[in-house]
């Protein structure tokens, strides 16, 4: 491994310009780059480190809270400010610190506990009966205060990590325009509100983006110039195709996406990465019109997801953040088969800078923990080889 005084920090910042830096910068951490928490217990068990568990407040993932210990053993080069302080993995579910079988949050959804997660119940959208715009206007939006932001613990993790030497990010805490709506509104209902019924369907859709704009402004300002990276989500993509037609895209989506990039560069200098699974290159190039500078998670198992060919038709412009296959290789291949799909990963997105190595989305429980250890492993191994032959491996 060469010897040399590249920072973590340096090191995501070239990767975010273009510019290749000494090796392929890590993640791990966010709520939709980092581990599931029976994920994450098996793992630590597995390498030997013993500590306390604690989830971050985001019930539906119930996503792990990574210790520094973990993201020092695997070189990781981000850190994360978080909207508030993570909570002991035994309490990881929401009110009263025990498991429950169904709780509605601030937006009024109600969800069911099943297996490792809560999903949305068959009328918990509450917007499902809905009929008119009047009805979407009275309901009883949150504020942004409502939202659970910690602005006191915000500054104070920002102003610790600002003494590091790492690359700092906020998460996916800001949700995009379309598929939180979907949530609020019932999946088949919005989809078809906007073909059939557009004003409701623009009625919600412009509620969640006032109401993240004016959380942008809150909470994202204050610590914005200590930001190297920010996350928005808003999963567009199925397996096999976008969720929506390119003219659906380019007519209610697109312009909310300009707002909300108008709003992030109004409050950091950070870069946009758009979080959205799924088969989404049909829209790409609107999206970079609109002003995202990176996409994650890079699902290449989806149609049209190829690593190669989306480098080739979007690396000078986009930044590609996670590519490593959750669907098939992490949790069914071997050790090797990992290490290979790092290994292709890098060659096909690294040229050139542009690429923060991840998983496509979280690591989910049953994933073996021998093939997290080799992902990571991998990633410093090659990724300094990468760059050091000049992209010839």
């Amino acid at each position: 491994m060469p010897n040399n005084n590249t920072s973590p920090k340096d090191r995501v910042r070239m990767a975010l310009n273009h510019v290749e830096p000494d090796r392929v910068p890590i993640d791990l951490g966010g709520t939709v780059t980092s581990i599931h928490i029976e994920a994450y217990k098996e793992l630590t068990k597995y390498i030997g480190i013993e500590e306390k568990y604690f989830s971050l407040i985001e019930y539906v993932g119930r996503t792990a809270y990574i210790s520094d210990k973990i993201l020092e053993k695997f070189n990781v080069d981000t850190r994360y400010i978080y909207p508030s302080p993570p909570i002991p993995a035994e309490i990881n579910l929401p009110p009263g610190g025990r498991l429950i079988p169904e709780y509605i949050d601030v937006w009024g959804i109600k969800r069911r506990f099943v297996g490792y997660y809560y999903d949305i119940v068959p009328d918990g959208s509450p917007l499902l009966n809905a009929n008119t715009t009047e009805d979407i206007k009275a309901f009883k939006w949150p504020r942004a205060e409502d939202l659970g932001f910690n602005l006191e613990y915000m500054i104070s993790q920002a102003e610790s990590l600002a003494s590091t030497d790492y690359a700092i990010g906020f998460s996916y805490y800001i949700y995009g325009p379309f598929a939180f709506c979907m949530r609020l509104r019932g999946f088949q209902k919005f989809l078809a509100d906007l073909i059939l019924r557009p004003e409701i369907a623009v009625t919600i859709m412009d509620h969640v983006t006032n109401i993240m704009i004016e959380v942008i402004e809150k909470y994202i300002k204050p610590i914005g110039k200590y930001l190297d990276f920010i996350f928005f989500g808003d999963d567009l993509g199925l397996q096999l195709a976008p969720m929506i037609s390119l003219q659906l895209f380019r007519r209610f989506i697109k312009p909310k996406y300009r707002r909300y990039v108008d709003a992030f560069k109004n409050a950091s200098k950070a870069k946009v990465i758009l979080h959205s699974d799924g088969a989404i290159s049909p829209l790409i190039d609107d999206m970079i019109e609109a002003g995202i500078e990176g996409i994650n998670p890079v699902q290449v198992s989806a149609k049209g997801m190829d690593s190669k060919q989306l480098k080739e038709r979007f690396g000078k412009k986009l930044i590609f953040w996670g590519g490593i296959d959750t669907q098939s290789v992490l949790p069914f291949g071997t050790p090797e088969d990992v290490r290979n799909e790092v290994r292709t990963r890098i060659k096909h997105l690294a040229p050139g800078g542009g690429y923060i190595l991840a998983t496509v989305h979280n690591i989910q429980p049953g994933v073996p923990p021998e093939n997290i250890v080799a992902m990571f492993d991998e990633a410093v191994k090659f990724g300094y080889r990468f760059y050091s032959h000049n992209g010839s491996e």
